[in-house]
């Protein structure tokens, strides 16, 4: 059965790097994935100079579009509560309530599978706020410890 999505060579080498890269940062790290409209449906890297900025989680909400999803490989290290430094990779897909497109959000939610088993994470977070506020900051945080 042919996939409707591709995912080219240097992009998994890129999301291998990035894995292998972050499994003992000190900081916050996200690579932004997106998929290209018609008729080619690959999914790429998002290289919007925004994201370069992105150090915490409070600077990711409002660098990630508003009108289209995206998924967000996310490296973030913490303190376990018995003091041992971990450095969980987690999948944000964004997928904000400003999106009208009924096909990005079909086209999304269709390839979420292809991209968590291609990014090798164990836990996919589905985001649709805009990550402005404190508590869902909070949240966030907390559904990335559990």
């Amino acid at each position: 059965m042919a996939s409707l999505y591709n995912i080219s060579a240097p992009v998994k080498t890129q999301i291998n790097k990035f894995r292998l890269e972050t499994g003992r940062s000190e900081s916050v790290k996200t690579l932004v994935l997106k998929i290209e409209p018609k008729p080619s449906y690959a999914i790429t890297i998002d290289d919007d100079e925004g994201y370069e900025d992105i150090d915490s989680l409070e600077s990711l909400g409002p660098e990630l579009p508003d009108t289209t999803p995206r998924y967000v490989l996310l490296c973030y290290p913490m303190t376990t509560s018995d003091g041992r430094k971990q450095t969980p990779l987690v999948l944000l897909y964004w997928k904000p309530a400003t999106v009208v497109s009924q096909e990005w959000k079909m086209l999304y939610a269709g390839a979420l599978e292809l991209i968590r088993n291609n990014c090798g994470v164990s836990k996919v977070i589905e985001i649709s706020t805009g990550l402005e506020e404190e508590d869902e900051i909070n949240e966030l945080i907390e559904q990335i410890k559990s």
